[in-house]
């Protein structure tokens, strides 16, 4: 997936930068810091094993349970 994949979903991307680091984009923040400073913290919201952007990208299996490990066939 390419950056420009990712940025398609801007609206959970932006949530998820006020939700977990307190990023509001609203602020014009986004004008005194550069592409790096966002491109970093958006690679971040991959770590966060609850953000949209990760639930949308890589969404969970679904026969697994919370907490069991996947049966093996």
């Amino acid at each position: 997936m390419q950056w420009v994949d990712l940025f398609t979903h801007w609206n959970l991307i932006e949530a998820d930068l006020h939700q977990f680091y307190s990023i509001d984009i609203e602020s014009g923040v986004l004008g005194s810091r550069t592409y790096r400073w966002l491109i970093t913290r958006v690679a971040g919201l991959f770590a966060v094993e609850h953000s949209r952007l990760r639930l949308k990208i890589y969404p969970p299996e679904k026969n697994k349970q919370p907490g069991r490990p996947a049966r093996r066939r």
